[in-house]
């Protein structure tokens, strides 16, 4: 299944790249008085060509974990860690906004954490927590470039690309996100 929404999503950024199309979904999650959250997503040939490079290899291991862990009781437990990492891969991928990318890298760290302890001994424990303080440089960096883009008054970077006349800035936030 996972196959055939990797293919529609390839074919899909393939229509996108060749008429040149973009779009952005906005989803008002609480809107309370003059406040509001709105999540947006942002859905162009690349997001959606890297989506099907997510969804591929999602698959491929799912498929191929049925077999090598055959005897493993708590496979199903692995499956919905693979599938929640596909789902923090996704957030990060289309969203155009510094806080959901962050908890969209967030969930990865978290789940890359648990896939990491899946087989339970000392050896996957370290791994984990060396997994785990990697994810915190990258969460150090994301605040460092959601701190400096208050100075735009929004956390959605893609709508102050043009504004940014001075490279130095375009240059700190993108290799903050990068960090």
């Amino acid at each position: 299944n996972l196959i055939s929404i990797s293919l529609s999503c390839f074919f899909l950024s393939l229509y996108f790249l060749l008429n040149n199309m973009i779009y952005f979904i906005e989803w008002e999650v609480v809107s309370l008085n003059s406040m509001s959250i709105v999540m947006t997503f942002l859905f162009d040939w690349m997001s959606l060509l890297f989506m099907s490079f997510v969804l591929m290899i999602a698959s491929l291991v799912i498929f191929y974990s049925k077999e090598y862990m055959e005897s493993d009781e708590n496979i199903n437990r692995f499956i919905m860690l693979v599938l929640m990492f596909v789902l923090s891969m996704m957030l990060l991928i289309i969203s155009p906004n510094l806080i959901s990318i962050l908890l969209g890298w967030d969930g990865l760290g978290l789940v890359s954490y648990c896939l990491v302890i899946y087989f339970q001994n000392v050896k996957s424990y370290n791994a984990g927590m060396l997994t785990a303080l990697s994810n915190r440089i990258g969460d150090v960096a994301f605040l460092l470039a959601i701190a400096w883009m208050l100075n735009y008054g929004s956390w959605n970077y893609i709508f102050y690309l043009e504004v940014m006349q001075n490279e130095f800035e375009m240059l700190v936030i993108g290799s903050l996100m990068m960090l």
